[in-house]
């Protein structure tokens, strides 16, 4: 038997694969933030922060958010009663909203790299 993969069943997968990279970069993130108790070295991290390569990063972690987020409103609004009927048009809704908002996004981050 084979599994037929559906809008419903990818929009579920990239729910969770977004919410399990969140979780870990959280965690991260907290862990480097502690260690810089030191003004000198926080000033070094942010002169790495100006790398292009880790703007990019920023970029993939933004749709990484917005991803996850529109999934989140998606599995909201079913649990509230939306009709299931309309849970592939939210996901390609979702996910134009969400494409929107990181061009958005990426212009911001990006004009301080150029």
């Amino acid at each position: 038997m084979r599994y037929r993969w559906h809008t419903g069943s990818l929009a579920w997968l990239a729910h969770r694969i977004t919410g399990i990279i969140l979780s870990l970069y959280l965690v991260a993130h907290i862990y480097v933030l502690s260690h810089l108790k030191d003004p000198a070295e926080y000033n070094k991290l942010m002169e790495l922060m100006k790398n292009p390569l880790l703007k990019i990063g920023e970029l993939i972690l933004f749709a990484i958010v917005l991803k996850h987020v529109f999934a989140g409103i998606r599995i909201t609004l079913l649990e509230m009663g939306v009709s299931t009927k309309y849970h592939k048009s939210m996901a390609y809704i979702g996910a134009v909203f969400a494409f929107l908002i990181w061009i958005v996004g990426a212009f911001y981050f990006l004009r301080e790299v150029f």
